[in-house]
């Protein structure tokens, strides 16, 4: 068996306002801004009110080492026991060598355990679990700590309203075990469901970013009224293809992964989806036609924290909903890819 056993996150100290993303993009949008902007609007479009940025010298891996620290503390989780580690993320600090070989030694863990990292997005905690769910059954390992970590705001420019008012820096981290711990979270990993489609390649990416048409000093010299310059890349996004992917494309997700366990949505105690955008998961919950007591809707006050946002959802949610035991929560995730997958947990099984 695998289980979720302990989940802890952690955000950056500096929010970000509708009010500041307002007042930054009328600053570096000019000539070219929408007048009709208001903060008002950009909570209807995205129903968010905050989000949170790292300090320019944080980096993804700093994010994910704050919070595999909080959950050693807040669970009381010995680091020694910890034989593997996967970090998810799509900021990893080098092309070489592999971030969770750095994190291994900045949170002090022992030398004999693995230590790779998943690039990935949306969907990255969906593979974070799943392949912590093979090692474990495999058994290749019996503790894994997955660190699922982002900082979008990096490569954000002020200008784009719709990208700086959804996405937040984050991370979260995630110990699943093959044995049940005293006092946590031990709700087993389900079988999963994954689908991918290359094509929509352009649809959302971190332009000029690593080794396909790599930034250059001509393409950064615009930016260098910009306070992180855009060193990184510039993360550009077709709304509406986005849109659209995730409205055609998790209601059934989520169909296959009740029709794969033989269940009834009435069956699913709640349902956890990537943490996008407010008014889409609205759309996607009124088309599967679920309630929203069921359907866990977290965004305002913290963002879209890429592959930080399934965990940090799943940890309020046993904190505030206390689910009981075999109560079911189906988990979610889509985009950058295009990619999408999910699984259902049980708690107590």
């Amino acid at each position: 068996m695998a289980y979720i056993n302990a989940i802890s996150f952690h955000l950056p100290e500096h929010v970000i306002s509708n009010e500041e993303v307002l007042t930054d993009y009328f600053q570096f949008a000019g000539e070219n801004a929408d007048q009709c902007f208001t903060t008002n609007r950009i909570f209807q479009q995205c129903g968010i009110q905050k989000r949170f940025q790292s300090h320019p010298e944080e980096t993804a891996k700093d994010l994910g080492n704050r919070a595999a620290e909080k959950l050693f503390a807040e669970w009381d989780i010995s680091k020694d026991s910890i034989d593997y580690l996967i970090f998810v993320s799509d900021a990893l600090e080098y092309k070489g060598p592999t971030t969770a070989c750095v994190m291994q030694d900045n949170l002090g863990l022992k030398k004999s355990i693995g230590a790779i990292d998943i690039l990935h997005g949306c969907t990255g905690f969906v593979y974070g679990i799943s392949i912590a769910k093979a090692l474990l059954i495999s058994g290749q390992a019996t503790n894994i700590l997955v660190v699922t970590a982002d900082v979008p705001t990096k490569v954000i420019h002020p200008s784009d309203i719709e990208l700086r008012s959804i996405f937040s820096d984050g991370a979260a981290a995630t110990l699943i075990s093959n044995e049940k711990i005293e006092n946590g979270i031990n709700a087993s990993v389900g079988n999963f469901v994954f689908g991918t489609d290359g094509s929509g390649e352009h649809a959302l990416k971190v332009e000029r970013s690593a080794t396909k048409n790599p930034a250059d000093i001509q393409w950064l010299r615009q930016f260098e009224n910009v306070p992180h310059g855009n060193i990184g890349g510039r993360l550009v996004m077709k709304s509406s293809k986005i849109f659209l992917f995730a409205l055609r494309t998790v209601p059934k997700l989520i169909a296959k992964l009740l029709e794969n366990e033989k269940l009834s949505d009435e069956a699913i105690s709640y349902y956890i989806l990537h943490q996008a955008n407010g008014q889409m998961l609205d759309f996607i919950r009124k088309r599967i036609k679920i309630e929203k007591e069921k359907f866990i809707i977290n965004i305002e006050e913290i963002g879209n924290t890429v592959s930080a946002s399934i965990p940090i959802a799943l940890y309020e949610t046993f904190k505030t909903k206390t689910p009981k035991k075999n109560d079911k929560i189906l988990l979610a995730g889509f985009g950058i890819g295009l990619s999408w997958g999910g699984t259902i947990i049980t708690f107590g099984d």
